[in-house]
């Protein structure tokens, strides 16, 4: 699961440090109570964006639905979020979430100097694509990902498409959630 801030370049443009950073501290925090609450691994920070695993060190069959309803619970709280941002006079901030699943390799991977706990191949790869095609609030699977869920999740089938780095085309979905 890839999460991402969006117009995160202009927020940062049009505030100063100090509210940038206590921004995506604030961010950061709600993201990773989310991910852990649904067993996830936070894997890292990406500048303004979140890598979360699912069924990492330990995979489940339910590893796909446990991410899925994170991804619910993330825009979520963004939508908290953003009532306590606009109360104190800031701007609302938006989240695109990209979700596949598949086999990856999860270790330590770097060098002698620094080694970072991640996860690698094609699989994490497309999730990544998926969250760049995500809007503000949208949370996009892939085929793999609608195949693994149960009826627990609602979404609606897109028009199949064309990835970076990806020969094929791939089915991909918009998941369907509501705010609390």
């Amino acid at each position: 699961l890839f999460a991402d801030l969006r117009g995160f370049t202009t927020l940062s443009e049009v505030n100063p440090p100090e509210v940038v950073v206590d921004l995506l501290n604030r961010f950061f925090t709600l993201m990773s109570e989310v991910i852990f609450r649904h067993g996830g691994t936070l894997d890292k920070y990406i500048g303004d964006g979140v890598l979360a695993l699912f069924g990492a060190p330990y995979a489940t069959e339910r590893d796909a639905v446990k991410a899925v309803r994170a991804a619910i619970d993330m825009q979520r709280a963004v939508q908290a979020l953003n009532r306590e941002l606009m109360a104190a006079g800031q701007a609302a901030i938006g989240v695109g979430i990209g979700i596949n699943t598949g086999s990856a390799i999860v270790g330590f991977i770097g060098s002698d100097a620094r080694l970072d706990y991640t996860a690698i191949g094609d699989t994490v790869n497309t999730a990544a694509r998926l969250e760049h095609l995500a809007k503000a609030g949208q949370i996009i699977i892939s085929e793999h990902t609608m195949q693994a869920v149960d009826a627990c999740v609602t979404y609606t089938v897109l028009d199949a498409v064309q990835v970076k780095g990806r020969v094929a085309r791939m089915q991909i979905a918009d998941v369907l959630w509501t705010a609390r």
